[in-house]
């Protein structure tokens, strides 16, 4: 373990502002989602279409997968997929996604969190692209990030893609600037995990939509 990874350990955690846990946060949370931040629809929009370029048999995994939106939406539009694994660390959570697309025999659901290194066992790569959309911050503070998305670097398949949305800080308060990563420190972190083709799809509402690949 290097030096870095260390000192990580030692990070204290931001701490959580709601309780996603609960059946009644985690439905409070759903139902605020996309009228706080309206650019979320046209996030998962560009997600679903990029996904649908992938080759037919392909594999996709969503970390922090939440009600089930995006998965309900990829789902309904790329009938190509052999599998689309959603990982959440809430099972209020995933029971909202079992509601929306459990019925669908390519869906696998996961209860685990991307904080423990175990993840990556856990979900059995290799996969054909990653989609994450305002999980990454989970981690509790924006340190852990590179780490993590080093472990998503290694369940990529060669050329897979990583498709990553996350908050970024709306004020410089010492919570909002330890937890989100600006725009630059999210290319940065990816193309210390290895990363290419790095580039920003859309930003807005305190929201970046960054698309990369593994290399081959």
């Amino acid at each position: 373990m290097a030096a870095s990874d260390e000192l990580i350990g030692f990070v204290r955690d931001v701490p959580y502002s709601e309780d996603l846990q609960s059946p009644a946060g985690a439905k409070a949370w759903a139902e605020a989602a996309d009228r706080k931040r309206p650019r979320r629809v046209h996030i998962r929009n560009y997600i679903v279409d990029r996904l649908t370029t992938l080759a037919p048999g392909s594999r996709v995994l969503e970390l922090g997968s939440g009600p089930g939106f995006l998965a309900e939406q990829v789902l309904s539009h790329c009938a190509h997929l052999a599998n689309y694994t959603l990982f959440d660390f809430s099972e209020p959570m995933l029971e909202m996604s079992r509601e929306r697309v459990g019925h669908l025999s390519t869906t696998t659901f996961l209860l685990g969190n991307f904080r423990s290194p175990a993840w990556t066992r856990q979900v059995k790569g290799p996969y054909h692209a990653v989609v994450s959309m305002q999980a990454v911050h989970e981690v509790r503070h924006k340190r852990r990030v590179p780490r993590l998305y080093r472990e998503i670097h290694s369940v990529l398949a060669p050329a897979g893609v990583f498709l990553i949305a996350d908050r970024v800080p709306e004020d410089d308060s010492p919570r909002s600037t330890a937890l989100f990563m600006t725009e630059q420190e999210q290319v940065q972190a990816l193309a210390d995990a290895g990363f290419t083709d790095i580039r920003v799809v859309t930003s807005g509402d305190a929201l970046v939509l960054c698309q990369c690949v593994r290399s081959r």
